[in-house]
């Protein structure tokens, strides 16, 4: 459900907080039944190690009134800055991403999975990179990594500079598998592309990015994990969405690649020898997917690839090094 049809299904503010004074950051959680992880999602905003000000809202796409979640959030009743929303009915996954930047009163919206977690010092590198491109920003993401539980986290602060690249529309052609977690959008930019499409499900978080890298001053902290990224199992894991996802990468990439007509006849080498095979080894890698029918597949990909395939991906391998080490030319250290 886009943004323009998803504000017309009302949302019930069960907590109304305020925004501090001077915030341009709201960290926007959508949850659905997930009461038990949602509060370790909630205490990771709540530990932020900054005295920049920021808001923290919650959208609920579970309309029934007094849920595990609903009595969650009683307990948070005294955190000023917290707001809590409920939709009077479930407009699905993307439906209530979108309410995020509906809902939200800052300039800029972090979407954060109600399983993740961020870093301390999150909210106080976002505002670093804002101020120092003077909120002239579009999108912000950040470097992630994985775990299962949260007693796996150790967060190690560096005392290094971390830096700060650019992202372009033609990086996305080597497969820029970045969630969407964590990521801080302006709102304004993310309403006038009408939001997540769920029509590219299950890649509507990757086609997003990529629009919205195509409106420039698109930007990425590398040099530390400002977001941890749970791995557990999910509609996503499983062998159906796997070739799925497969197909949808397809699809996607076949729109990109209008805008880079020279790339277009070389790429179904590299996106046979790459994509599928990577797909398939990263669904196994993180979610741990057991499905003879991914091993079936890959096997399948594996033996179909020929000398030619094999000449064309080292030509991709070299040109996708080529295109990431030129971004240390324009990277800002902070």
């Amino acid at each position: 459900m886009r943004y323009t049809a998803v504000t017309h299904i009302p949302s019930i503010a069960i907590k109304q907080g305020v925004v501090p004074e001077g915030a341009q950051i709201t960290i926007a959680i959508p949850t659905y039944k997930r009461a038990h992880l949602l509060r370790e999602t909630l205490e990771s905003c709540l530990a932020q190690q900054t005295n920049c000000p920021f808001a923290i809202m919650v959208v609920d796409n579970n309309p029934e009134r007094e849920c595990e979640t609903e009595q969650l959030l009683r307990e948070y009743k005294a955190i000023p800055n917290l707001f809590y929303y409920k939709n009077t009915e479930n407009v699905g996954m993307t439906g209530n991403w979108n309410k995020l930047f509906e809902l939200s009163q800052t300039n800029f919206v972090v979407m954060l999975h109600d399983d993740d977690l961020i870093n301390p010092s999150y909210i106080e590198k976002i505002y670093d990179v804002l101020k120092l491109y003077k909120y002239n920003v579009n999108a912000i993401y950040v470097q992630h990594f994985l775990f299962t539980h949260i007693s796996e986290i150790s967060i190690q602060e560096s005392n290094k500079n971390y830096r700060v690249i650019p992202l372009k529309p033609f990086d996305y052609i080597f497969g820029v598998f970045s969630t969407i977690s964590g990521v801080c959008f302006n709102k304004k930019v993310a309403v006038k592309l009408n939001g997540f499409d769920d029509t590219h499900y299950p890649l509507m978080d990757y086609m997003f990015s990529y629009s919205i890298t195509k409106e420039t001053k698109v930007l990425k902290i590398v040099g530390v994990p400002l977001l941890m990224y749970r791995c557990d199992e999910n509609v996503s894991s499983t062998a159906e969405n796997t070739f799925k996802l497969i197909d949808e990468y397809k699809k996607t990439t076949d729109i990109i690649l209008l805008d880079y007509p020279f790339y277009k006849k070389l790429y179904p080498s590299f996106f046979k020898y790459l994509i599928k095979k990577n797909v398939i080894e990263e669904q196994k890698r993180v979610f741990n997917t057991q499905d003879p029918r991914l091993d079936e597949k890959y096997n399948e990909i594996t033996k179909s690839i020929t000398p030619y395939d094999k000449i064309v991906y080292l030509f991709w391998r070299i040109l996708r090094k080529v295109n990431f080490f030129s971004k240390r030319l324009y990277q800002k250290r902070i």
